[in-house]
């Protein structure tokens, strides 16, 4: 089996490629700058105004950087709705910052009459020639992409504890459980517009993930964890980290917070609260995170720490490097999805 794992993050995206009967640690590997960081510097350094239409995906930098363009720079930014979302499933809201909502037939003309085309998309098809280039065969039986999505929230109900909602679901399961194949909830706005960008160029099957769960499952495979019965696993990322509770592999809890609201000290104490079974979703939500949920405690042989704000937390957890490398964690988390679930 031929397999192109993707992780895409707010600072970079990481790409494995992995073949049946070869070891992890000679897999051919990518780290470039992730979507949302190329498409933020092409808006910054832009003076124009811009008409954006493509797919729905991760804001972050290139969310402010329009937003900016709009504020700061004066100039009009167009964007079609599926675009938009990527800003805020709310269009209203991303009305109320100056952005103008387009249809895809006005593209051409906002183009015609001056302003700058943008097309954007989480997955990138280019890759695939890239790799060729190289002498990499860009044929795969499995396409495998991880992204972060907090899912279109129900009125009232705010997209911290909406996000938190799909996590908590899945305890009691395993964590490729979390891996869509083929197919992705609507209310995953994010994730179904990924897996439509790789459908226009794959016929083979796709998997969808979170990055979270990819990264704690990656963090499986170092050889310090993969023999523990009962771990912790942690994703220090830029903007959120979040914990899993294992036993036998099973998911006994999750948590995730803002990384930006996390010190050391503070990660150590809702990881003791998360071992014990103590940790609720209450105080983890007021104190600005998405939340808390656990089914019962555990004693953590071994705590695992990846991600790449994970020198912070430094201390908490062995650094988990699965196939010798820390970056490739949710690849590798990806492509073990996958073995588990495409088989």
């Amino acid at each position: 089996m031929r397999i192109l794992a993707i992780d895409i993050g707010m600072g970079t995206q990481d790409i494995l490629v992995y073949e049946s009967g070869k070891p992890l640690e000679s897999a051919f590997k990518l780290v470039l700058p992730s979507p949302t960081s190329i498409f933020a510097g092409i808006v910054r350094k832009s003076s124009e105004d811009l008409v954006i239409y493509g797919d729905t995906m991760g804001g972050g930098p290139f969310a402010k950087a329009i937003i900016e363009h709009v504020k700061k720079k004066k100039r009009r930014v167009f964007m079609t709705e599926s675009a938009a979302r990527t800003i805020r499933d709310d269009l209203e809201v991303v009305k109320s910052f100056g952005i103008e909502l387009i249809s895809e037939e006005e593209v051409e003309d906002k183009a015609r009459r001056g302003a700058k085309k943008l097309h954007i998309s989480d997955f990138n098809p280019e890759i695939l020639n890239f790799l060729a280039h190289f002498g990499v065969e860009p044929a795969f039986d499995v396409i495998a992409i991880a992204v972060q999505d907090h899912g279109v929230a129900p009125s009232g109900v705010s997209d911290r504890e909406n996000r938190f909602r799909f996590l908590a679901e899945k305890v009691g399961c395993r964590l490729e459980d979390f891996a869509f194949v083929d197919d992705v909830p609507k209310s995953l706005s994010r994730m179904r517009a990924v897996l439509s960008a790789v459908r226009r160029i794959h016929k083979g099957k796709i998997l969808v993930m979170d990055t979270g769960p990819a990264a704690a499952l990656g963090s499986l495979e170092d050889e310090r964890v993969k023999e523990k019965r009962r771990a912790i696993c942690v994703n220090v990322g830029n903007a959120h980290t979040v914990a899993f509770s294992l036993e036998d592999e099973i998911v006994k809890g999750i948590f995730e917070h803002h990384t930006h609201l996390l010190d050391r000290a503070k990660l150590k104490e809702y990881l003791r609260k998360l071992a014990s079974g103590s940790i609720s979703f209450e105080e983890v939500f007021a104190d600005g995170g998405h939340g808390a949920v656990v089914n019962g405690a555990i004693e953590p042989e071994i705590i695992s720490l990846t991600g790449p704000k994970r020198w912070k937390m430094k201390g908490l957890g062995v650094f988990a490097a699965p196939a010798g490398d820390m970056m490739m964690t949710g690849a590798v988390g990806l492509v073990r999805a996958v073995l588990k679930r495409c088989d």
